[in-house]
Order: C-alpha cells, then structure tokens, then sequence
C-alpha cells in the first residue's frame, strides 16, 4: 500500500514538473519591445517653421539599417536613399515631432493613391497609459496615423480599420484628405533630404467615449513610426517602408510595438 502512493505521488510529481515546463510554450504572452523613445516637454513658446533651435534632440529615434526594412527593401539603395533621425515633444494639448530625413528623392506625391503609397510618415500610439502591452488587437485607443509628406498638400489619413470596437472614431481620410484639427507642419528642404516640424493635438483622438490623453513626466504608451519612400511618382512602382521595430505586425498587434517615454 505504502509503495502504491509513493508511486502514485511520484507520477503526480512528474505530471505537474512537466506541465510546468510546458506552461511556457502555451501561455507566453507577448508585450511591448524594449525599444523606447523620449519624448520632452515643449517649451512654453515653440514655432512651426523646420527650425529644430528649440528642440532637445539628444535621443533620436533613428531610422538607418537594413534591419528596419519591412517592405520593398531591395528597393533601397542606402542611408541617402532613405534615412532619418527623429525627435517628439508633448504638452498637455498636442504632441510634436520633428525629423531630420535623408531622401534623394524627397516630397513625391500621387493624387488619388493611398498614403502608404507615398512619401509619408506613420505613427501608431496608445492613447491609455494603462493598456495591456501584451494584447494583439487594437481597442479603441490605439491609432495608426499616417502623413503624407510632399511639400504642397501634407494630406493625413487616420487607419481605424483594424479596430473592433471604434467608440465612434473611424476609419478617415485616403491621401486625398486632411482629416487632423489643428495640424500645423513646415518643411525645408537641405542637401540630402529635408527638415520637418509639426504639431497635433491629443483631441483629435477623443470623443465622448474615448477620454483625451493629457501627457505627464514619466508616464508611458505604447508606440511605433514608419516611413515610406517613394521615389518615382508612376503607378506600379515600388514605395520603400522602413519601421523603428524591424516590423510590420504593428499595423495590427500593438504588442510588437516600442514605448515612448514622457520626461521633463
């Protein structure tokens, strides 16, 4: 008898050490990635005119290497051909951002084509500090934003398509469209590539069910950008993408986004 439930508690031993060596394979939860990316407080008074004198920009987000190629990526020719450092500032109305980009074939733009299709940036952000950095689908506070960059119409278009639930913030604008409140921009063109500043305010993604976000120091959201590159304004011709995270699960699964960081 003693001998059974020494056998019996054995193989209860053994059954539970296995499971919990395969618990692991069956209940890893994705999240965030350690990337992150600083974003500072704007000074009190701060001009929109490609002029980066009031901007901290000691941690870039940079785009660079081949690694960060998600498409088309034997269409890039090199760092001139698509390349850039980018800065974020934040107050409690809006958030800022600036890039110094290097493009050989800066502002193209195709009337009539998405803006993914175009040379434009994209950022993708949680409006909830709180969010589950390990969820996969987007809820209601997460937003893909993209903005054509072209020096004449700087169109914007708001991709809520991957959304479930949409609280009432839907999908806007197809490169034909200006669709942010309060958007201001301006670029200059330098050798090699150009500058850019802009400003858009948080109201712009809130409504009456989803509540603004008014930054704070230290407070944390999940967060990607992307570039697109185009280099010849023809139907069929390949439009070069790069992405901070190496990757483009983030156009439906925040959990493979980085983290932007609010500091003073």
């Amino acid at each position: 008898m003693r001998k059974t439930i020494v056998r019996c508690l054995t193989r209860l031993f053994l059954v539970v050490t296995l499971m919990n060596a395969l618990m692991p394979c069956f209940f890893v939860a994705e999240a965030y990635t350690d990337l992150e990316i600083t974003a500072w407080k704007a000074p009190a008074h701060i001009s929109i005119d490609a002029d980066l004198g009031e901007w901290n920009t000691s941690t870039p987000l940079v785009l660079d290497h081949a690694e960060q190629l998600v498409r088309d990526s034997n269409q890039w020719t090199g760092t001139d051909d698509l390349s850039a450092k980018m800065y974020f500032m934040w107050d409690q109305e809006n958030l800022y951002l600036a890039g110094e980009v290097q493009d050989d074939t800066p502002f193209m733009y195709r009337e009539g084509f998405p803006p993914d299709m175009a040379d434009a940036m994209v950022l993708f952000f949680s409006t909830n500090p709180a969010a589950d950095p390990t969820r996969v689908k987007y809820e209601a506070t997460d937003f893909r934003l993209v903005m054509i960059i072209d020096d004449y119409y700087f169109n914007t278009g708001l991709d809520r398509d991957m959304v479930e639930n949409t609280c009432g913030l839907e999908t806007k604008g197809d490169g034909d469209d200006q669709v942010l409140d309060g958007y201001e921009y301006a670029v200059k063109e330098v050798a090699g590539g150009y500058i850019y500043e802009a400003v858009i305010p948080w109201s712009n993604f809130a409504n009456e069910q989803i509540p603004v976000l008014f930054p704070e120091a230290g407070m944390v959201i999940g967060f990607d950008f992307a570039m697109y590159d185009l280099d010849f304004p023809c139907p069929g011709v390949a439009t070069v993408s790069m992405a901070w995270t190496g990757s483009t699960e983030g156009d439906t699964n925040p959990s493979t986004w980085g983290r932007l960081l609010f500091q003073e």
